[in-house]
């Protein structure tokens, strides 16, 4: 009985924790890109901004390409300060 209580949390933390890191995930729509735009241009640490900046420019062209996939990497990049370059 102890075994089936263990792997039934065990399986419920595994599941909640995939739910948590998918909805981290940026949805690639023109809300999304307007609000990290916004957060973008008000970030004061030039080097991350720099790099914000490129990855949303990226962002759009994969917007634009109908790349969805491609696009929430860019977006999700510029959110956390990191380049794919």
């Amino acid at each position: 009985m102890l075994k089936i209580i263990l792997a039934a949390a065990l399986l419920g933390t595994a599941l909640s924790n995939a739910a948590i890191a998918q909805d981290a995930t940026m949805k690639c729509d023109e809300a999304s890109m307007m609000k990290l735009e916004t957060d973008t241009t008000a970030m004061t640490d030039a080097a991350k901004k720099d790099t914000a900046m490129k990855e949303m420019a990226m962002a759009k062209e994969a917007m634009a390409a109908k790349d969805m996939d491609k696009c929430a990497t860019h977006m999700n990049n510029a959110m956390t300060g990191k380049s794919s370059m």
